[in-house]
């Protein structure tokens, strides 16, 4: 699969996979006569890599991740950088509900007018 078909089929775009190669989050795309050819197994990586950048693990933890799947560890290493982002998200739910139920209590509070007529023609 060509790069633009894989980026679309990701949701991300063609600079995102050529950066994650670049900086070695996934190895080198097989390429023919000069273009990458992404096969399913990369395609697979890569939506890992998204999926994990879209719930804020950092590409520095990323290549952690792929270098302990690399040595065939036994997981926990992965589970304890995974665990530790988890722990990050649940406090920022945290904070947004702390935050979205004191605007709830603000809205409730806030007096309310009716409209009149009078100054309708």
């Amino acid at each position: 699969m060509k790069i633009n078909e894989a980026a679309k089929r990701l949701h991300t775009s063609a600079w995102t996979l050529r950066y994650y190669e670049q900086i070695a989050l996934i190895a080198p795309v097989t390429r023919i006569s000069g273009m990458r050819d992404y096969d399913e197994t990369t395609i697979a990586q890569l939506q890992k890599i998204l999926d994990w950048r879209a719930c804020g693990v950092t590409l520095d933890e990323i290549k952690q991740l792929a270098q302990l799947d690399l040595q065939d560890d036994t997981g926990e290493s992965q589970r304890e950088i995974l665990r530790n982002q988890a722990g990050v998200l649940r406090d920022q739910i945290a904070h947004l509900q702390g935050s979205l139920n004191r605007l709830e209590t603000q809205i409730e509070h806030l007096p309310t007018k009716e409209l009149t007529t009078s100054g309708l023609h």
